[in-house]
């Protein structure tokens, strides 16, 4: 490996892994301002590479601070109640992380690092490359009624033993560059860190025989540190074939944890005494507890006395319970149902108590698709899911939602798995999420040429005849043709059709900042799904008036309801109508620095506000000398160069475009008088959006002509779509 040395570049490139807010170390650096500060990246590439060159080391940089954290009050001040987080320097991070890059394409470059090894491992699934090769040999085994012999290798505190001493020696047997060794080498004779409780410090630390967890070149040490026992397992031409001319299986690694294989009792015994012969000459010790050995005879379990280990002790065998491997419990086989039921239970319960939380529409979707949903992800490709399995975790995925007021149950299932830019609300299917991962695992293996998983290919574990793309694609695709089919789910799409702009009619979807309720209760408008009196008389054939219940005239749809009902026109309208208005004139009297509230629902408009830029009327009737029918818009305001005639309307979504119209034309006389009398340019400004969110394609144009920068059209759907649930609760689902 070539002398290292760092450039401005790899700095700038390097900042933007580095985490904005996470708890920073001693130097108390947070990686946002390391980001912006770009002109100090050329004087921290001359430092470190003075670092590098020299061998020289600030103190403060490879210190730590370690803070524990107390588990369980009601268990006092024990030292195994105490939880270590520990917090490394921003600037240490950013210097160990451009050198393990470095190091790790040095790796790749002489293939160095061993097949076995999937820890850190560059373009590699990690843990489900192991568990697919684990899970061939397993069920190959079966297949053949062949013999097998399995051992789990547990490392007690394997992080904490490693001694320093064996990580420099494997660096130089490896060839990494001589300055890169040597600041290692003096990095960690200089690292301490300090204990914390609280804000109490406890005292500095110095760390002889462990390394630092934090940054990325700490596990890529240990990885390294290992890479000899792969070695020396491989040369023993032991383990297991899954053919007479297969590639043979000795051993699986991901970290600290490994699995060994071998054909007879002699063979397991041999690997087991090397890996312990190994880890006794670098001071890591086995965690026998942990360690367990199973016996396969022709594709079953048989009895067996365990392995006897030369100091006395003996690794069990582990029957009739099962060992849990990176996550997923097997013995002979993977236990499928087991693991279902617990991966199941774990799932719902992640999903109920986000249900339970006060987060908002869009990030109680985003919390279960990146924190529920990887439970499940996690066992495709391992678990043998069937479809009815899958398909009754979205149901119950729907009903935790419509239990928790989040989902009316009348609501459409396609649209709820579409992404929220197409209108969706964007929550990942169950049963997608897992085929869409067997899809991209079958793909990966197919593309691998390492041999094990080559193995995995032609056992044809994975069976897929589309990529993850084409399938995401046609599973998309036909969820929204099914929307967009339905006879009542889909016939506000019909209707908004080539009047309104569908991007931005769907922003207040993809900003998500509605409540959850809110949200369903919107959608499900949108949908026809509310039970609205003309819906029971007409589909439910559960009522026989379709008449509304408070004008008695006209059927009960919710487009009338929202829109068209007389008796509410003055007082539920209006007030919906009011909130838009005021939130345009509060931005209005921010721009002229007007006096205004802190929020915009608190600002209450006078009838008129001026300065010496501007005047601004609120519903003010404008005398001329014609009499005029049309002379009060909810805004006026005069400039000195400028007039501007501001009014806000919420028809039905199918009106918005007729609405637009019919107000420049009702205003059109006012301006002509306005500019007689004025002498100055005068702009009618028609602010429309439909009653669940339409937008017409015309108002972001209106809009700008305002020149108020901070309103934003999601923000005005907020308003509207607030004042349509108000109103929809009130006389719907309160009633």
């Amino acid at each position: 490996m070539e002398q290292m040395e760092i450039t401005t570049e790899m700095i700038s490139k390097q900042v933007q892994k580095v985490k904005n807010w996470t708890s920073p170390g001693s130097d108390q650096l947070h990686g946002f301002w390391l980001k912006h500060l770009i002109s100090l990246h050329g004087k921290m590439a001359q430092q470190f590479n003075e670092m590098l060159q020299k061998g020289s080391i600030s103190e403060w940089l490879t210190t730590g601070r370690t803070y524990l954290i107390q588990k369980d009050p009601a268990k006092g001040a024990a030292p195994g109640n105490y939880r270590p987080i520990m917090c490394l320097p921003t600037m240490f991070k950013l210097l160990t992380g451009m050198i393990a890059d470095r190091i790790q394409d040095y790796l790749e470059e002489k293939n160095i690092l061993p097949d076995e090894q999937k820890g850190n491992k560059r373009k590699s699934r990690g843990t489900k490359d192991q568990l697919l090769i684990d899970k061939m040999i397993l069920e190959n085994c079966k297949s053949r009624k062949a013999n097998l012999h399995m051992t789990w290798i547990d490392y007690k505190k394997a992080f904490d033993s490693l001694p320093h001493s064996w990580i420099i020696k494997c660096l130089d047997a490896i060839g990494i560059s001589k300055n890169v060794g040597t600041f290692i080498e003096n990095m960690m004779e200089h690292w301490k860190t300090e204990l914390f409780v609280g804000n109490e410090s406890y005292g500095l630390v110095n760390i002889r025989r462990r390394i630092f967890q934090g940054d990325s070149l700490s596990p890529l040490l240990f990885i390294i540190a290992m890479i000899p026992l792969s070695t020396i397992l491989q040369k023993t031409n032991l383990g297991y074939q899954t053919s007479k001319n297969s590639h043979k299986i000795t051993h699986l690694m991901y970290m600290d944890d490994l699995k060994l294989y071998g054909k007879t009792e002699t063979e397991i015994q041999s690997l087991t005494n090397t890996v312990r012969i190994f880890s006794t000459d670098i001071n890591m010790e086995f965690g026998l507890d942990k360690c367990s050995t199973v016996a396969l005879k022709k594709g079953k379990i048989i009895e067996s006395e365990g392995i006897n280990m030369p100091n006395g002790q003996t690794i069990k065998c582990h029957q009739p319970e099962a060992y849990k491997y990176l996550g997923i419990l097997q013995l002979d086989n993977i236990k499928h149902e087991h693991v279902k039921t617990v991966v199941s239970k774990e799932y719902t319960q992640r999903v109920r108590k986000i249900l339970k939380s006060k987060l908002n529409g869009g990030n109680t979707i985003k919390a279960i698709n990146t924190w529920a949903m990887p439970v499940i992800r996690y066992t495709a490709g391992i678990i043998n899911w069937t479809q009815m399995e899958l398909d009754n975790l979205d149901r119950k995925t729907r009903k935790l939602m419509t239990i928790h007021h989040s989902l009316h149950p009348h609501s459409d299932v396609d649209r709820l798995y579409l992404p929220r830019r197409s209108g969706g609300r964007g929550l990942l299917q169950v049963k997608q999420a897992v085929k869409e991962e067997e899809h991209a695992l079958a793909e990966y293996v197919k593309q691998s040429e390492e041999p094990a998983l080559i193995e995995v290919k032609n056992q044809k574990l994975l069976k897929a005849q589309q990529t993850k793309n084409q399938y995401k694609k046609a599973t998309l695709q036909t969820r929204a043709d099914s929307w967009h089919n339905k006879t009542l789910h889909g016939k506000l799409l019909d209707k908004i059709e080539g009047k309104a702009d569908k991007e931005k009619t769907w922003l207040w979807l993809t900003n998500g900042t509605l409540k959850k309720e809110t949200e369903g209760l919107i959608l499900a408008a949108q949908e026809q799904a509310i039970r609205t009196n003309a819906i029971k008389a007409k589909i439910e054939k559960s009522a026989d008036d379709p008449k509304c219940r408070l004008c008695k005239e006209a059927d009960e749809t919710i487009d009338h309801l929202l829109s068209c009902c007389k008796k509410i026109a003055q007082t539920d309208y209006k007030q919906r109508h009011n909130c838009v208005a005021q939130m345009i004139h509060w931005n209005l009297c921010l721009k002229h620095h007007l006096p205004a509230a802190k929020n915009w629902w608190d600002h209450k408009p006078a009838k008129v506000v001026e300065n010496e830029h501007a005047k601004i009327l609120w519903d003010f009737r404008i005398q001329t000398d014609k009499v005029l029918e049309h002379n009060t818009p909810d805004i006026t305001v005069v400039e000195k160069n400028k007039v501007w005639i501001i009014d806000a309307a919420i028809p039905g979504d199918i009106r918005i475009d007729e609405k637009q119209q019919e107000k420049l034309s009702r205003y059109q006389d006012l301006k002509i008088e306005l500019q007689r009398l004025c002498q100055k340019p005068v702009q009618v400004v028609p602010v429309v959006m439909g009653t669940l969110g339409a937008v017409p394609k015309d108002l972001s144009r209106h809009l700008e002509t305002t020149d108020i920068d901070k309103i934003t059209i999601c923000q005005l759907q907020k308003a509207t779509l607030l004042g349509s649930a108000r109103i929809i609760r009130k006389y719907i689902t309160q009633s």
